[in-house]
């Protein structure tokens, strides 16, 4: 029964949001592998924004996640004091991404 619910959960928010683009999917893909967790994504104004923890990522994987942050057409990391390091980047149709 939980099964059937968390199908029927999965469809409506399917249905609520417009389709990935390949460069959003494949930044979701590769934030996922390199954080080991599948990042929060949220909708706003026409953009998607992807944020990822990466406090516990080794150091050897940050060239290949800032290669991934730089396929947003904007980006950014926030530190807090306890530790937690979170990088985001935004999606927006339309805009370039940053050079």
């Amino acid at each position: 029964m939980y099964f059937v619910q968390s199908m029927q959960a999965d469809e409506r928010r399917a249905m609520d949001h417009e389709p990935l683009t390949p460069a959003a999917e494949a930044a979701i893909a590769a934030l996922t592998e390199l954080t080991g967790t599948t990042p929060a994504t949220e909708m706003t104004a026409g953009a998607l924004t992807i944020r990822a923890d990466t406090a516990h990522m080794p150091a050897q994987c940050w060239p290949r996640l800032v290669a991934v942050l730089e396929t947003g057409t904007s980006y950014g990391m926030t530190t807090t004091a306890a530790g937690t390091r979170t990088v985001w980047l935004r999606i927006a149709p339309g805009e370039t991404p940053r050079p």
